[in-house]
């Protein structure tokens, strides 16, 4: 898909019925509404929607999402036939995460559930739309790292999560993509209800 999107730059190679290159447009497009949303209402996610409570109402909702979305959806679509504000409606979706207790994954899958997305395809394309959204975020928390100073210790560090992240990220995907070409989303669901009634539990144990 990026040799597809660095063809399309050259004169008279756009083509958007080419698959890989049309994902490479639908995938930018989708970046579009949580990168302007995460810029500009960082401070507002991190401050005025942290409670426990939000938590639960989220892990309940979403929860209950998949399970709508498993049920409605027709899971006939490929990913590459996307209308472009279908993207931007998915993109929106993964904007959503930035409240505490929806999952980016979760949102993304969910609406492309409901946007008639086979399961396997619509955790691809949540998956892959998520490249550009969290290597922006990461350049940009660790050019304000670099900023403050940084030895050749802490940049090996660095260098090591990076690494093992990545793997254990590939591997955790490959799985998760297997799993869902076979397995309905409800199990996903019924964890999200098992742990809002932990929580639910906490906190009224703390209230008492």
């Amino acid at each position: 898909m990026a040799r597809a999107f660095v063809r399309s730059l050259l004169p008279g190679a756009r083509n958007l019925a080419d698959p890989d290159q049309r994902l490479a447009y639908l995938i930018l497009a989708s970046t579009v509404p949580a990168a302007l949303i995460g810029f500009f209402l960082e401070n507002l996610f991190e401050t005025v929607v942290r409670s426990p409570w939000v938590v639960v109402f989220n892990l309940v909702l979403v929860g209950v999402l998949f399970i709508v979305a498993e049920a409605m959806g027709s899971r006939s679509r490929q990913a590459d036939k996307l209308g472009f504000s279908e993207a931007v409606g998915i993109g929106l979706a993964q904007a959503a995460a930035l409240v505490p207790g929806v999952s980016r994954s979760g949102a993304t899958i969910t609406l492309g559930l409901f946007l008639g997305l086979r399961r396997e395809e619509a955790a691809r394309f949540s998956f892959l739309m998520s490249v550009p959204i969290i290597a922006g975020a990461g350049s940009l928390q660790l050019a304000e790292v670099v900023s403050e100073g940084i030895d050749a210790w802490e940049v090996l560090m660095f260098g090591a999560g990076f690494v093992s992240s990545a793997v254990v990220g590939y591997l955790t995907i490959k799985f998760f993509l297997r799993f869902v070409a076979h397995h309905s989303l409800r199990a996903f669901a019924y964890y999200r209800f098992g742990l809002a009634a932990l929580v639910t539990g906490v906190l009224l144990g703390f209230g008492s």
